[in-house]
C-alpha cells in the first residue's frame, strides 16, 4: 500500500490509513504525517509442527466472522470519516454500495497444496463473485508472459472491473542499486571481501511466527559458520533494539527504506521468503534472491516453484536448507523492470478510477 498512498498523496489527495498497531506503526515511519486510524485485522497464529493450510482451514470459520465483521466496522469508518473511496489491501469484506471501493490483490485464483492443485479452478467462480462486490480490482502484476504472479492471477478469465497496475514497490522510483559484482571491476572481485562495505549475505525475515524465528535462527546458524559479513532483517517494526551484532552477522530489526536498499545493493546474496511484497521489491531493485517459503503455505510455495522456473529466482525449502545447499547457486537473469510502462499501468488503472 505505501507506494499506492504516496501516489494519492502526490496528486493532492488527503489518506486516511486503516490498519493494525503494526501497520500504524509501519506506516507511520514510511509516510510522515499520515492520519491512521486502528482497524482490527485476523491474524492466524502459525503452528512450528502442523502445514499451513491444515491451520488455515481449522480458522476458516474465524476467517469468515471476521470478514462479516469488518464489513460492518467498515460502515462506521464511512459515517465518521465520510470518504469517497475505501482501498482494500485483500481484505474481502471491505465494499459499500454507497461508495467506491478497490480490492488490491495478486490472488485470483486461490493456491491449494500441490496435490490438490487441480482444484483450484473451482475457486475461481467465487473469486469472481467477491471481486464484482467492488468498483475495482487492482492486480499488481503485469498483464503479459514477463509476469511476477503466474495463475494466481493469469491465464484465467478475469472479471470486467481488474485491472493490471504494474507492481507495487517502496522503491519506485529509486536508481538501481549497483551489485558487489557490478561495482568492482572484473579483476578486483577476488578482492571484494577486503572491502569493508561488502555484505556476504543479507536475509531478510517476513512472514508469520513461529516460522519467521525459525527460520532466522537456521539461517543464523548457517551465516555463523561461513565467517563472512552477513546482515539478517528480523523484521521486528515495534521492537525497540535495533542492531545487534553476533560475531560476523549484524541483526537489524528494521531499516528506513533507502538504508534498505543500500544494504540490498551490497549484499553479494541474498535470502528472503517467498512474499508476494518481497518478491515486488526485490524485482524493482533488480535483484534476485533465494526464495524460502513459509512451510505449508501454498501461495508462497507456488510463488517460489513458478519464479524459479523462470529462472528468476531460487527455490529451497526450509528443512533443506545446509550451507551446501544455500551457497551453491546457478546463474540468474531477471527480466529488465520497465519503471516507465509500470508508472504508465498505475497511472492509467487510477485515472479511472479518479474519474468515477
Amino acid at each position: 500500500m505505501i507506494p499506492l498512498i504516496r501516489k494519492l498523496i502526490m496528486t493532492n489527495h488527503h489518506v486516511v490509513f486503516a490498519g493494525n498497531s503494526w501497520q500504524n506503526e509501519l506506516i507511520k515511519n514510511e509516510i510522515k504525517g499520515i492520519e491512521c486510524i486502528y482497524f482490527p485485522g485476523f491474524t492466524i497464529r502459525y503452528s512450528s509442527f502442523f502445514p499451513q493450510f491444515v491451520i488455515i482451514l481449522l480458522n476458516y470459520p474465524l476467517f469468515v466472522y471476521h470478514t462479516i465483521r469488518e464489513h460492518f466496522i467498515l460502515k462506521r469508518i464511512i459515517e465518521k470519516h465520510n470518504p469517497d473511496i475505501v482501498i482494500s489491501d485483500s481484505r474481502i469484506g471491505l465494499w459499500n454500495k454507497k461508495i467506491i471501493s478497490v480490492l488490491v490483490t495478486h490472488i485470483i485464483r486461490v493456491p491449494f497444496p500441490r496435490p490438490f492443485r487441480f482444484l483450484e479452478n473451482l475457486t475461481l467462480p467465487l473469486s469472481r463473485a467477491v471481486i464484482n462486490r467492488f468498483t475495482y480490482c487492482f492486480i499488481p502484476d503485469f498483464p503479459g508472459e514477463i509476469n511476477l504472479s503466474g495463475r494466481l492471477s493469469h491465464w484465467c478469465r478475469l472479471p470486467e472491473n481488474t485491472r493490471y497496475i504494474g507492481i507495487l514497490s517502496r522503491f519506485q522510483g529509486f536508481p538501481k542499486p549497483l551489485s558487489p559484482s557490478e561495482k568492482l571491476a572484473p579483476t578486483d572481485i577476488s578482492r571484494r571481501e577486503e572491502d569493508i562495505s561488502y555484505i556476504y549475505c543479507t536475509a531478510i525475515m517476513s512472514g508469520p511466527s513461529p516460522q519467521k524465528e525459525l527460520l532466522a535462527s537456521k539461517i543464523k546458524d548457517i551465516l555463523l559458520k561461513t565467517g563472512k559479513n552477513s546482515v539478517i532483517l528480523s523484521g521486528n517494526i515495534s521492537s525497540e533494539s535495533i542492531i545487534q551484532k553476533e560475531d560476523n552477522i549484524q541483526i537489524i530489526n528494521h531499516l528506513p527504506e533507502d538504508e534498505f536498499a543500500e544494504i540490498v545493493g551490497r549484499s553479494e546474496i541474498i535470502i528472503s521468503r517467498s512474499g508476494y511484497t518481497t518478491v515486488m521489491e526485490l524485482f524493482s531493485l533488480g535483484r534476485s534472491a533465494i526464495l524460502i517459503p513459509t512451510p505449508g503455505q501454498p501461495e508462497q510455495e507456488y510463488l517460489a516453484e513458478y519464479l524459479s522456473g523462470k529462472r528468476w529466482f531460487i527455490h529451497l525449502n526450509q528443512r533443506n536448507l545446509s550451507t551446501n545447499t544455500m551457497f551453491e547457486l546457478p546463474d540468474l537473469t531477471l527480466p529488465k523492470f520497465n519503471a516507465s510502462e509500470n508508472e504508465k499501468l498505475l497511472n492509467a488503472a487510477l485515472e479511472e478510477l479518479l474519474k468515477e
